[in-house]
């Protein structure tokens, strides 16, 4: 079913569902967590339901966080929490269980039920490991409760790069840059090298904070200290720190040396950069690059 995932396109997995239906092959456990995932990820949550539904006598686990997960990709949180009540009559919750409900807070700033999932967990004794301390760290984060995601930062034995970038993007989500930097800092000083994803949430950082040096240093320094090529976001972050505080000779620098083509974005917000700071020779450049997209 991955193929038909990958396309979203319902009308085809329809379609296979009415063959897998019509040969039989919808008794089989794996055929049918795969056509509920595919109703899931297709936005259809209807039919995932119905599907459900209709798997009564052979669901398991993984049928169920299926459905979850249909339900966090509409952003229910609050149904997708009465379904998680519902699914402990008939089986285990596992940390993807609680990964997929936490997601689903995180996604609808559902602080209450993000704070019932987290208590719910630690008064039935589940492990709170990597994966379940970095999708606390999100929900919280999202959820505007950065002091919450910070406490569940430090409670972690060991961390990783992802739940490192998760509370680095998260400062910025509730913009504090500041703590961000720090958080870098004390990453680094465990020993976790950066990677792009580290990248964007400092370059971000120094944008909410002005730190337009800084943020050139960074930059600089992706490659020649820490071996991480740029990719067009973080690109697009130096335009928006030049751009936002006013440095104009330093975009117009920037601009011109960059190894990839500006998208039509970057120079549409770039002009009007240069129009406010009256930069007209930065401006007319950057109308000739306009010109040539559309010709």
């Amino acid at each position: 079913m991955q193929c038909w995932q990958g396309l979203s396109d319902h009308e085809m997995g329809k379609q296979v569902h009415g063959y897998i239906y019509r040969h039989g092959f919808h008794s089989n456990l794996s055929v049918g967590n795969a056509l509920l995932d595919m109703y899931g990820k297709c936005g259809n949550l209807n039919s995932a339901k119905v599907w459900f539904n209709q798997m009564s006598n052979q669901r398991d686990w993984v049928s169920w966080n299926a459905l979850l997960a249909s339900y966090d990709h509409h952003q229910l949180s609050e149904q997708a929490l009465t379904k998680f009540l519902e699914m402990q009559w008939e089986t285990k919750p596992t940390k993807y269980t609680f990964g997929i409900l936490l997601a689903a807070c995180a996604n609808s700033f559902s602080l209450n039920f993000g704070k019932q999932i987290h208590g719910f967990i630690i008064r039935h004794g589940f492990e709170i490991d990597i994966i379940i301390r970095t999708a606390l760290v999100h929900m919280y984060s999202r959820c505007w409760r950065l002091e919450y995601a910070i406490e569940v930062l430090k409670g972690a034995i060991s961390r990783d790069i992802v739940i490192w970038n998760t509370m680095i993007l998260g400062c910025c989500h509730n913009h504090r840059g500041k703590e961000a930097l720090e958080l870098f800092r004390v990453m680094e000083a465990e020993g976790i090298s950066p990677d792009h994803v580290t990248f964007q949430g400092i370059l971000l950082a120094c944008v909410e904070e002005g730190f337009v040096d800084l943020g050139t240093h960074c930059f600089r320094s992706m490659s020649s200290e820490y071996c991480v090529l740029p990719r067009l976001e973080h690109y697009d972050f130096m335009i928006e720190l030049y751009c936002r505080h006013g440095y104009m000779d330093e975009l117009e620098n920037f601009l011109k040396t960059m190894p990839i083509d500006p998208t039509i974005s970057m120079l549409e917000r770039a002009f009007e950069a240069s129009q406010k700071n009256k930069c007209s020779t930065l401006g007319e450049w950057i109308t000739h690059k306009l010109n040539d997209f559309q010709h």
